[in-house]
């Protein structure tokens, strides 16, 4: 069985975008239950449409794998008019995208560079 892969969870949107949260793999595996209950490994209590045991991000075969709690509003992999709520375990590939209620996450693993930051460009002078 191959070992966890070190990963991090990067915020894409609310109080929290730009943070990043490391997700640390044990010696039997990795796992991270997302939710707004205090007992979860990553507490999102700021988010009215995450369940208290929303979703769960674990280490399985090789892979992290995005799982839906039967949470009230779904889990949901990639962005915006691509995206697509999952019914089962779904193998999450590096800087993959995912949402739970109004929460946008990017998984990155060691072996997938995060993507640069957008920087806004200077307004430039008039040209004369």
């Amino acid at each position: 069985m191959k070992a966890p892969e070190p990963a991090t969870l990067t915020f894409l949107s609310g109080p929290r975008d730009g943070d990043s949260v490391p997700l640390a793999p044990g010696a039997a595996g990795a796992e991270a239950v997302i939710g707004r209950a205090a007992g979860c490994a990553l507490v999102l209590a700021d988010d009215p449409d995450v369940s208290r045991r929303h979703a769960r991000l674990s280490w399985e075969d090789g892979a992290w794998l995005l799982e839906d709690l039967d949470s009230q509003n779904g889990t949901f992999v990639g962005e915006f008019a691509d995206s697509r709520r999952i019914a089962a375990p779904f193998r999450l590939p590096p800087g993959a995208l995912f949402r739970v209620g109004n929460t946008r996450l990017r998984l990155e693993t060691g072996g997938a560079a995060a993507p640069e930051p957008r920087v806004k460009e200077a307004a430039r002078p008039a040209r004369r």
